[in-house]
């Protein structure tokens, strides 16, 4: 018989691994259009949306299994929220990278290799951040009201 990892260790594999394949597919974008030299900031806002859609997808049904109706003011917006703030991070960097790669070489696919290097490594500085806001606040289990809480723990009370 194998040894069963705790739920939240699973939880932390699979925002892992949804982090991963999301930072690929990233990735990848990024580097392909600052190569056809569309810019930092067309780039990276392109890679963000290449990469939240399954990021949000995979978070949502297989790290945290959520399942059923979306809670938009909780799940959907604050997802944006915390989103938007690494793109604003993100682009802050590469567009920092982008002016500072020609000095540094001038070698093209180097200078591709510093820029695509900083937008994943912003995002891996953001990694932990992203898992703690989504465990404590976007995906964490709704407050229960004391009317859904069954008879049998309430308290006694006497009249």
């Amino acid at each position: 018989m194998s040894p069963r990892l705790p739920a939240r260790w699973v939880r932390v594999w699979r925002y892992t691994a949804s982090s991963a394949i999301a930072a690929a597919t990233s990735a990848v974008v990024f580097a392909a259009g600052y190569a056809l030299g569309w810019g930092t900031v067309v780039d990276n806002v392109l890679a963000f949306l290449a990469g939240a859609v399954p990021n949000w997808v995979l978070n949502r049904s297989w790290a945290w299994q959520r399942r059923g109706p979306v809670h938009v003011r909780r799940e959907v917006l604050l997802y944006a929220a915390v989103s938007l703030l690494s793109l604003a991070a993100s682009t802050a960097a590469t567009a920092w990278a982008g002016r500072r790669a020609p000095s540094l070489t001038h070698d093209a696919a180097l200078q591709v290799a510093l820029v695509a290097g900083t937008y994943v490594a912003t995002y891996g500085v953001l990694f932990v951040a992203r898992y703690l806001v989504y465990e404590l606040v976007v995906f964490a289990d709704p407050p229960r009201s004391r009317h859904q809480v069954p008879t049998t723990t309430r308290p006694k009370r006497t009249p």
